[in-house]
């Protein structure tokens, strides 16, 4: 469940670039060994999920680009991945910008090699009923979590099916499998990003190219509602290692295998389920008169 607490934060790094990817053989990227682990781009990945996700793909030996707006955040995953022996690229963009995702993607290329595993973690949210939603969160929350993953995928799609492999994972969201009031653009979008992956899926699994979407329940990371402020123990709550343990047992089933593409992640105590626990932390919120509740995860 992505329940987050706090002010809006849409002032982020501006790129203000329109780069066109550059093609793997023209970049003076390291050639990667045969059989080497794929070149991950993970989007979002300064802390949380994707920051989890970025170790352990770099422990699992993928050389990482590790994207997102907080310079400093992301050049101390980083650091925590060199510190263990791994490769890492920080780029810090904001990927809502126009021309980022695709300056995302001919930066990691030219550093690392082309993309053979895009993650797309990064996210914001703004929950508010329908009728009190601002256009302008709509929108935000739609362009993060829904049209970024879109033109992350396709900027590494051509080539994934050129080789003949290749890997899409969303980071979706229990509250996107399920109505719940007050959700508001957050859950539409994570629903719609869903049925996205879904059709790279379909449209790709012949090209050897496999997509999916984890979609977490209750993750406690630092942007997440407080479990004590729920009456939810935290240890019964998941941690962000919990999200990235699923994507490497993903990584890990053999070509012949289709999981998902849609693999749901929850808590197993029934208290700390993302549907109800949202509508807790909403109705909580409404009665101490915190009003919308937004953050965004890049």
């Amino acid at each position: 469940m992505e329940v987050h607490e706090g002010t809006n934060t849409e002032a982020g790094a501006q790129t203000g670039a329109q780069a066109v990817p550059v093609p793997a053989a023209a970049s003076g990227a390291p050639a990667r060994p045969s059989g080497a682990p794929p070149v991950a781009l993970v989007a979002g990945a300064s802390s949380g999920i994707g920051a989890a996700v970025a170790r352990r793909l770099a422990a699992r030996g993928s050389a990482v680009a590790l994207v997102g707006r907080r310079k400093a955040e992301l050049e101390e995953v980083a650091e925590s991945i060199r510190a263990s022996g791994g490769t890492a690229l920080p780029v810090a963009l904001d990927l809502a910008e126009p021309g980022a995702p695709a300056e995302a993607v001919a930066v990691t290329t030219a550093a690392l090699g082309p993309v053979g595993l895009l993650v797309c973690s990064a996210g914001a949210i703004r929950l508010a009923p329908v009728h009190e939603t601002e256009e302008r969160h709509w929108e935000r929350q739609v362009r993060v979590n829904l049209t970024v993953p879109f033109l992350l995928a396709r900027q590494v799609l051509p080539g994934m099916r050129e080789r003949g492999c290749g890997w899409i994972v969303t980071i979706g969201s229990g509250v996107g499998c399920e109505v719940v009031p007050g959700s508001g653009g957050y859950g539409v979008s994570k629903h719609a990003v869903q049925r996205l992956t879904e059709l790279v899926h379909e449209e790709n699994r012949d090209h050897g190219v496999r997509a999916v979407t984890v979609a977490p329940g209750w993750v406690a990371t630092r942007l997440a509602a407080r479990p004590a402020d729920l009456g939810v123990p935290e240890e019964e709550v998941l941690t962000p290692e919990d999200i990235a343990d699923t994507v490497a047992w993903l990584l890990d089933r053999p070509a012949r295998m289709s999981v998902g593409p849609l693999v749901r992640v929850e808590p197993s105590a029934g208290r700390a389920a993302a549907g109800g626990a949202m509508t807790r932390h909403l109705t909580r919120s409404r009665a101490e008169g915190a009003g919308q509740a937004a953050k965004e995860t890049r």
